[in-house]
Formats: structure tokens, C-alpha cells, sequence
């Protein structure tokens, strides 16, 4: 009887896997209609079906009606919502009984209609502390049974502050997660970091999975998200193998939703500025640094004449006519602006689910010709064939258009002479603004037709699906995914555009850069979850994964075009050094996972899962390899000993895991060697042809070359309190990662050559470690009928370190054994010799003023120490953080609501470029404002005495000055929203209308003084400053 039984569900398996087959060829679910055939004529018929009407009234737990509650009849889509009373009517089809009940933050529930009677129902919050459902690679899981470090983030908490990048949201929120704005310019992207540093040369940027395929995260429309899920331990990044050694991002897009069809607008407008930079010196202050030039150059003696210093008779003219120019405040003449509609519309059937956006950003910087247009659709099905087979697709296409000022204006800006004329008599920006100035006028690039750095790309990325459940728990779905990106890079240099230096600011230049990648991927995942004897729950997951990329680009450049308005759209009008160039690259790879998890009355869990990969650019013999990785997790509050805390103890979980990531690191010329021709056009040829030459490139290739590979260890406890109204989140990992991808010398034995000589190889060699804590907590701190206080409390510490290296410390790459893989190592500032210590300062070749540095303590034969960078440079300290905190607060009040979340990065140091933009020399050259200098009257200042050397750089150790503590506190964005009442929206058919105002960085709080004229998130870099940015918005659900 069981064969029998075995039998005809593999025939039902069959014939159902064989139909789908074929009817996934089918794009789109067809429809069908009914007819009568007679002849030549058709005629539909048309069936009446029979209603009845059903009325009844929603309320929450307070008794108080709920507006704007979802109605739906199961199975089909007739639906409605309640009305400012809670009240409803529908009709309700003969033969259907069900309605299905729903509301935002409220448990979902289906009643049964029976008789006549009002269906009342009173709803239930949810809390979605343990059901919530969390993506994990390749499938998904409910909070309470993962095994793993994972923290997942909702659309809510990513669109609760605008942010035209997915990944701002996430800043400081996540434990672990090291996020970083890279520049103030438009459309500028930011830096990422997971649990640290592990690679000295390769990647340390997580992977990021878009709807299941690998993807580009600034390429998506924030508000297209459902949730975000950060993977973080090597039992959730190892499945996807060698692509998960720095962590794993899955980001999931917006799902059409069974029920009524629902409509979003969102808007917001938004003004930047106010950025915290510094400004140059202008009038007295100028002055007066340049006559403590002149004066410690000429015995203590100030000028007589202000011609001494301004020795050249059109700057002296400008000085004597008042003609001050404060360069910032002309080069950052305006507010930025930012604009951002988006229009999304969901909906669907039990058989039919849609979702669809559209999105324009526009974002203009600070300066002129900063600013990005970014266009983006949005398009998701999931379409049901039967009740066993549906198919669906993810579709985003994004074009953007932005333009690039040069990297160098503001830094212009701040140290450029600060006299002149900026425009001339007719208004135009004047070139040469200061006669005799020797400077091109720092705002050159603005002039019409002088300067242009324009990018268009268009990127598309989408994937198709089909997916059977043939059998009970037995789940198949294959994916076939691409992602297609084209760029075109334009630039044109006027001749006087101050980004035009190499040509002397003589001839036009212009170049086109096209670049154009694409990637294939499919990938097929075979699930099946059973129970046995009751208790005992079992899920197996195989995986077939398959990927192909692909990168072409050509460039073309030439000088001499002409005529500007053809820009660099000409470039056949070039006449000197007409260069073109083009590359291609291509690697595959082929993947097999397989998964196990299992749980024991869903106390004890257990999961275990390897992958191989295997990959193209790596030799015959290293080109696979395995990641393997185990979890298990014991809940410990479900225990019967535990029955007592069931009151204020609602979860309590330990996890532990342990598994082995790699890295199969960089693609281009690791094992195989590259060579390059060019031709000596002077000094070697033959009569006037030049001699033609081949060598090989910076590298020379090794073909043993094999993976990195990262051993993380991770023990975590989950801790959930008063029915989930405090809970905590604890982690500790520890992470070693060994055959470090390392360029070696070659030694000159070797006889080989190149470019670049003497060349290096790719070798497995040397270790890192990182090592850290994670905590987040999150309270529900006061929960009344109209007011409500949550928090979010995120804590990361992490210490990495460098544990050998093949040839021991490499001090001219700055990497160290015992120390972090990025630290700054230079000269060590102590202070300025003062008067009173002349005496000692003459034994480093120093006088009173010179900077003081630290040394190796070493003098020679006549009792003098020369300063030198093989003694005398030290490990000043470390690029990455000590600690991060972020925490969170959310307040709402009726129909108002307030957040305000406040960040730390603490315990780092930086490159503090302004400081060196001092210029202690009698050139014109302009200084940051403020600063304190010595002088024989000011001995306790922190920069060195002006005039003592002819040049920046012959002050000994003048790069000292810079490195300094980076720590800061930043309140990062303050909210406050009003939505009006939904007894009003109501009456108009709207479910919600809400405006609100956003302060981004209103506050920052910097711990080293000489970093509070910047913000310190740049790190202490000089060019394009970030900004403060206010934001009103309004969201509008129909």
C-alpha cells in the first residue's frame, strides 16, 4: 500500500513538473473567456454571480475604531477599507465565506462570515519580535530559529529619514557595519566596512544581493525596499562561498501584495550648505602672517614698505585698493538643492501580484557644475500558474547624468592668492584676476565652454523566476539573472581651464572614456522541509550557481581641439597627442552549496552548509576549493526549568558558529603574466621610425597563486524581555584570515624586468586577525494609547591586526606585524622649540620656531641628529575606530512623530589636510584663517614659525602636524512628521497624508580642536566638504 501511495505521488510530481516546463515559456498569465460557437459567430456568455452584504465594524485593543483597515475576500479581489468609524460594507460572493482582515502593525487575521450577523473584530498589535521572517542566503527564516549573526532592517527604518543612497540608512544602525561618506560632491557614494579590515590588498567591501542576485546597491531606489538583511558571521556568509568573505547584504525589493490596489507618492525637497570648512586669510590676518615672514628672514625686522612684500606692481595695486577675495566664500557661492518624487503602485490577486516605481533624484552640489539626475523604474511580478508552479520577474532600469567639478577647487580656493578682481568689467569670470598674481583664477572652470566632466550611464539589472512545489515542503526555484551597465565618461579642458595644467594652459584637451560590463548568473535552488515523529523538523537545501562577467572600455584622447563648443565631442579636430586605448577582461564561475538545518522542538537548532567554487582566473590546480560552516543555538527560555520567567522572559538563545570564507582575490594578472609594447620615439630607432618594445607589466604572474581564506568563529545570545519589549543582541567573534594575497618583490636573481621594475608577484603569504563585540539593544519604553517612545541602541568594537607578513614589516608600504592593516607611520610631532631651548634644538639642526619631532635618540660623532625617515618615522596610530555607537529614538505623539539619531566614531586617527595647507613661507600663497603660529611672542603655538625656511618642505617634519585625533559625535538627522487624521483622509478616499522637515548633521562635536572647522567624517580631507542638509517632505498613500 505505501509503494502504491509512493507511486502516484511521483506521478503527480511528474506530470506537474513536466506541464510547468512548458508553460513557463509563457511570459504573461493568460486569460480566458467563455464562448458559444455557432456558425461563424461568437457569443460570450456571461454568468451573474449572486452576492450577499456584509457589514461590521474594526477595532484595536483599546476599544478606539481603526481607520483605513483592509477588507479583502479570500480568493478573490474584491475588497474595501473602514471608514473614520471603523465601520464597513461589502458583498460578499455566494460560496465565499472568509475575508481577510488587515492593517499596518497589526496582526493579519481571517474570519469566517456566517449567517447575517456583523462581523466585529477587535485586532491584535504585532509585535513581530521572534515570527518576524528574516532573508538569509537563499531562503528565509523566523527570527527565533536563526543560528547566526544577522541584523535586518525594514523599509520603515531605511525611509524613515530621505536618503538617496540605501546604505546612508544604515550608518550606525547595524552592528558592525562601518559606513562612511566619501565626499560632499552630488551624488557622491560612501565607504563600507564589515566587522573591520581582513585583506592587506584585496576587497574588504561586503556582497551585496539585490532580489537574489548580485547587484549594485547604489543603483536602487530607497524607497523600492522591503528590508535589508546584514550577514555577518561565516555560518551565514559561507553559502555563498568565496563571495561572502567580507560579509554578505542581501537587500530585497517592494512585492505586489494580494488585495486592494495602493498607490505612494513621496516627495521631498531639500537644501545643503553650510558646510563646515575653513575659510582663507583675508586683509590684516593676511598681512600680517606675511610680515612674520619678512621679518624672521631679515633679523627680527618688520617691512618698512608694503612693496616688500607685494613686490610686484599689479598685486601691490590690488593691496592698495582693497581688492580682498575670500575664495570660499566665491567658490561655494550657493546652496545646494535636492529633489526627489517617487511613485509606486502595488497590488495583486491570490493569482497576480504587482509592484511598480518610478523615481527621479536630482541632487545639485555646492559649487557650479557639481550635480547628478537619476532616473529609475521599478518593475516586479509574481504570477501564479497553479497552486503548485508560479513564475514572476525583478526588473530596475536607472539612468543617470551627472557632471564632476575638479577635484582641486576647493583646496584652490584656500590657498590661492586672495587679491584681485574675480569678474571683470562686463561680468565675466577673469582669468588671470590678479596681474602679476601668477595664478589662474580658481572659478576658470565655471566660464562657459572651459571645463567638462560629464558621465551618462544606464544600468539595468533584472532577473526571472520559475518555481515549483510539487510536493509538500519540496520547493524548487531557478533564477536567471543579468545585470548591464554602460558608462560614458566625456571631459574637456579649455585652454583656461585651471584643470588644464599639463598643457600649460595652452592647448584644449578632450577624452571619452566608454566602459561596459555585464554579468549572467543562474542560479537553481532545490528546498525540502519535513517534520518527523513530530518534534523533529529538517530542512535540506541544494544550490547550483553559475556566473559570467564581462568588461570592455576604450578611451580616446587628443589636444589641440579648438573649438570649445564642440567640447569633447570632436575629437577627430585634435592635433597633438592623439592617444586611443581599449581593454577587455572576462572570468567565470561555477558554484555547488548544500544546506542543512534541523531543530529539535525548536529549542535545539542546528544548521550546517558547505560551498565549492570554483573560478577562471586562478591556475589548473587552485581554480576550486570549499567553504564549509556549522551553527547551532540553543533556546534556552523554552526549557521546562524556565517555566518561571515566562512573565518577563520571552526569549533567551544562545548561538555559536564557525566556518571558513575565501577570498579568490584580484582578477587581473594573479597567475598569468601580462606583457605591453610601446615604441621609443626619440633616443632609440631605426632612421625616423622609432623602436618597438615589449616587457611585462607591473606584475609577473604565479601560477600557484590560490585563495584566501578567512576561519571565523562567533558566539552570540539573544535576549528578549517583557513580551519582547527589550531585546538584546550580543555578539563576539573572532576571525583569522591566512594566505593574505601579497605582492612580493621579486628578487632581482630573478632577471625578470617591466615596467615598474623591480616587478612583483602575487603570493599566498601572511595573516590577519580581527577580533570584536557587538551589541544591539532596542526598547519599547513607553507604549500609551497616544504616545509612544522606542529606542535603538547599536555598539560595535573591533580591533584588527596584521600577524605575520612574509618578509616581516614593509615600512614603505606601511604594513606592520602587531599592528592594524591601515595605520599612518611619518614623522612624530612634539611640540616647537621654544626661545629657551635653542640650545638643544641646535643638536637637530633646528632653530626656536622649527618643529620639535621625536626621534630614535641618535646623535652622530660631533653630537647632532639629523632627522631621516629610515630612523625617525614612527607608527602614529590607526585609521579604523576603536568603537562605534549609534542610538536611535523614535517618539510619537496622536498624529506627531520625532526621531533624533545620534552617532559616535571614537578612538582613530586622521590626515588632517587643511593644517598643511599652511604656508609659513613669504610666497603668496594663502593660509587657512585662525590658525596659531609662533611667533618669539606666541611660543605656545601649535604650527611653526613663518619665514624660516624658504620652502614647505624644508621644514623638517612639516607632514607631522597634520595626524591627530579623529574622534566625533554627531547628531546625524533630527525628524518631525505630522500625519493628519485618517477620520479626515477618509472622506477623501486617501489613507495617508503626512509632511515632515529632516536637519541632517545639525550638530557635530569634534574631540580635537583643530578639527572643528571640519567635519570629521571626511577623514581631515581638504576637498569637497560635507554639508548640513534640511529636507521637507510629504508621503501620500491613496
Amino acid at each position: 500500500m505505501k509503494d502504491y501511495a509512493f507511486v502516484e505521488a511521483w506521478k503527480t510530481c511528474y506530470c506537474r513538473t513536466s506541464m510547468i516546463l512548458g508553460l513557463s515559456l509563457l511570459c504573461a498569465p493568460l486569460s480566458f473567456s467563455v464562448y458559444a460557437e455557432d456558425g461563424v459567430s461568437n457569443t460570450m456568455v456571461q454568468v451573474v454571480t449572486q452576492t450577499k452584504t456584509v457589514q461590521g465594524t474594526i477595532i484595536d485593543e483599546n476599544g478606539e475604531p481603526l481607520i483605513g483597515v483592509s477588507i479583502i475576500v479570500k480568493g478573490t479581489s474584491t475588497g474595501t477599507i473602514t471608514d473614520f468609524d471603523g465601520h464597513f460594507s461589502i458583498n460578499l460572493p455566494v460560496g465565499k465565506k472568509e475575508l481577510v482582515i488587515s492593517y499596518i502593525g497589526y496582526k493579519e487575521q481571517t474570519v469566517t462570515v456566517t449567517g447575517s450577523a456583523p462581523v466585529n473584530v477587535k485586532m491584535v498589535a504585532d509585535t513581530q519580535a521572534l515570527d518576524e521572517v528574516v532573508v538569509i542566503g537563499y531562503g528565509t527564516v523566523k527570527k527565533r530559529d536563526l543560528t547566526g549573526a544577522v541584523t535586518s532592517v525594514k523599509s520603515g527604518e531605511i525611509t524613515m529619514s530621505p536618503v538617496n543612497n540605501p546604505m546612508e540608512a544604515l550608518q550606525g544602525k547595524v552592528a558592525g557595519l562601518d559606513i562612511m561618506k566619501s565626499s560632499g560632491k552630488a551624488g557622491a557614494d560612501v565607504d563600507i566596512q564589515l566587522r573591520g579590515t581582513r585583506s592587506i590588498y584585496g576587497s574588504n567591501t561586503p556582497l551585496f544581493i539585490i532580489d537574489g542576485i548580485q547587484g549594485s546597491y547604489n543603483q536602487v531606489n530607497p524607497a523600492d525596499i522591503e528590508s535589508i538583511e546584514v550577514l555577518k558571521d561565516a555560518s551565514s556568509t559561507a553559502i555563498y562561498g568565496s563571495a561572502g568573505a567580507n560579509g554578505v547584504v542581501i537587500i530585497t525589493t517592494k512585492q505586489g501584495k494580494t488585495g486592494k490596489t495602493t498607490v505612494n507618492f513621496d516627495a521631498y525637497v531639500g537644501i545643503s550648505g553650510f558646510a563646515k570648512y575653513p575659510h582663507g586669510m583675508v586683509g590684516d590676518e593676511y598681512v600680517n602672517l606675511k610680515k612674520e615672514a619678512w621679518r624672521t628672514k631679515n633679523n627680527e625686522e618688520y617691512p618698512e614698505f608694503m612693496s616688500t612684500i607685494f613686490n610686484k606692481p599689479g598685486v601691490l595695486e590690488a593691496y592698495e585698493a582693497g581688492k580682498w577675495i575670500d575664495w570660499v566664500d566665491e567658490v561655494m557661492g550657493k546652496n545646494g538643492v535636492q529633489q526627489n518624487y517617487n511613485l509606486s503602485v502595488t497590488g495583486g490577486t491570490e493569482k497576480t501580484k504587482i509592484f511598480a516605481s518610478l523615481n527621479y533624484n536630482n541632487e545639485e552640489g555646492l559649487i557650479k557644475n557639481d550635480d547628478r539626475k537619476r532616473y529609475s523604474m521599478r518593475l516586479n511580478l509574481d504570477q501564479s500558474i497553479f497552486s503548485w508552479a508560479k513564475i514572476g520577474f525583478n526588473t530596475n532600469l536607472t539612468y543617470t547624468d551627472s557632471n564632476s567639478r575638479n577635484q582641486g577647487v576647493f583646496v584652490n580656493a584656500l590657498t590661492f592668492l586672495p587679491l584681485g578682481d574675480v569678474y571683470d568689467a562686463a561680468g565675466n569670470i577673469n582669468y588671470e584676476y590678479c596681474k602679476d598674481g601668477e595664478k589662474v583664477n580658481p572659478m576658470a572652470d565655471e566660464a562657459k565652454d572651459q571645463y567638462v566632466n560629464n558621465t551618462r550611464s544606464t544600468y539595468f539589472a533584472g532577473n526571472a523566476y520559475l518555481e515549483l512545489t510539487p510536493l509538500k515542503g519540496l520547493t524548487f526555484k531557478s533564477v536567471l539573472g543579468t545585470t548591464l551597465n554602460n558608462a560614458r565618461n566625456g571631459v574637456f579642458f579649455g585652454k583656461k581651464s585651471i584643470a588644464n595644467i599639463t598643457s600649460g594652459y595652452q592647448a584644449p584637451l578632450a577624452e571619452i572614456y566608454n566602459s561596459s560590463s555585464y554579468a549572467y548568473r543562474w542560479e537553481n535552488v532545490l528546498t525540502y522541509n519535513f517534520t518527523l515523529a513530530k518534534d523533529h523538523n529538517l530542512g535540506v537545501t541544494g544550490i547550483t550557481s553559475w556566473s559570467k562577467n564581462q568588461n570592455e572600455a576604450n578611451e580616446s584622447h587628443a589636444q589641440g581641439q579648438e573649438l570649445a563648443s564642440q567640447s569633447f565631442h570632436n575629437l577627430g579636430a585634435g592635433t597633438e597627442k592623439v592617444v586611443v586605448r581599449s581593454s577587455f577582461s572576462q572570468t567565470q564561475s561555477m558554484s555547488y552549496a548544500l544546506r542543512f538545518n534541523y531543530s529539535y522542538k525548536g529549542k535545539y537548532l542546528f544548521t550546517f552548509s558547505n560551498r565549492w567554487d570554483g573560478v577562471s582566473h586562478l591556475a589548473v590546480g587552485h581554480k576550486w576549493d570549499s567553504f564549509p560552516a556549522a551553527a547551532i543555538a540553543w533556546r534556552i527560555s523554552d526549557e521546562a526549568f524556565m517555566e518561571k520567567t515566562q512573565d518577563w522572559l520571552s526569549n533567551l538563545k544562545f548561538r555559536a558558529g564557525y566556518g571558513v570564507t575565501g577570498n579568490s582575490g584580484r582578477k587581473d594578472a594573479a597567475y598569468s603574466s601580462t606583457t605591453g609594447s610601446f615604441t621609443y620615439t626619440t633616443g632609440v630607432g631605426f632612421g625616423n621610425n622609432g623602436a618597438g618594445h615589449i616587457q611585462y607589466g607591473g606584475t609577473y604572474g604565479n601560477p600557484d597563486v590560490g585563495w584566501e581564506k578567512s576561519y571565523n568563529t562567533n558566539i552570540g545570545i539573544d535576549l528578549g524581555l517583557f513580551n519582547g519589549r527589550v531585546n538584546l543582541t550580543l555578539d563576539w567573534y573572532n576571525t583569522d584570515t591566512k594566505d593574505l594575497l601579497y605582492a612580493r618583490t621579486m628578487p632581482i636573481t630573478s632577471g625578470v624586468s617591466g615596467w615598474g621594475s623591480p616587478l612583483k608577484a602575487w603570493q599566498n603569504l601572511g595573516e590577519t586577525n580581527n577580533k570584536g563585540v557587538e551589541i544591539s539593544l532596542n526598547t519599547q519604553n513607553i507604549v500609551k494609547k497616544n504616545f509612544t517612545w522606542s529606542s535603538n541602541i547599536t555598539f560595535t568594537a573591533n580591533k584588527e591586526k596584521i600577524v605575520s607578513l612574509p618578509d616581516g614589516d614593509v615600512k614603505d608600504e606601511k604594513l606592520f606585524e602587531g599592528e592594524a592593516i591601515s595605520v599612518f607611520y611619518d614623522y612624530k610631532y612634539s611640540g616647537i622649540w621654544s626661545t629657551a631651548e635653542a640650545e638643544e634644538a641646535a643638536r637637530y639642526n633646528c632653530k626656536p620656531g622649527d618643529i620639535k619631532l621625536a626621534t630614535d635618540g641618535s646623535f652622530n660623532d660631533k653630537g647632532i641628529h639629523t632627522y631621516s625617515n629610515k630612523t625617525d618615522y614612527f607608527i602614529l596610530g590607526k585609521k579604523t575606530p576603536d568603537w562605534i555607537l549609534g542610538f536611535q529614538n523614535n517618539f510619537t505623539y496622536r498624529d506627531f512623530d520625532l526621531s533624533f539619531f545620534v552617532m559616535a566614531r571614537w578612538g582613530f586617527m586622521v590626515n588632517n589636510d587643511v593644517i598643511t595647507r599652511y604656508n609659513p613661507t613669504t610666497s603668496w600663497d594663502n593660509s587657512p584663517t585662525g590658525i596659531d603660529y609662533w611667533t618669539p611672542e606666541n611660543q605656545g603655538a601649535y604650527l611653526p614659525r613663518p619665514g624660516l625656511h624658504e620652502q614647505k618642505s624644508n621644514y623638517a617634519g612639516f607632514t607631522s602636524l597634520a595626524y591627530m585625533d579623529g574622534s566625533y559625535i554627531k547628531v546625524k538627522n533630527i525628524t518631525l512628521g505630522y500625519s493628519l487624521p485618517k477620520k479626515w483622509l477618509a472622506k477623501i478616499r486617501m489613507e495617508k497624508l503626512r509632511v515632515y522637515a529632516t536637519a541632517y548633521d545639525p550638530f557635530i562635536f569634534a574631540k580635537e580642536e583643530l578639527m572643528r572647522d571640519l567635519d570629521p567624517e571626511r577623514n581631515g580631507a581638504s576637498d569637497f566638504p560635507l554639508t548640513k542638509r534640511f529636507v521637507f517632505g510629504v508621503n501620500v498613500t491613496f
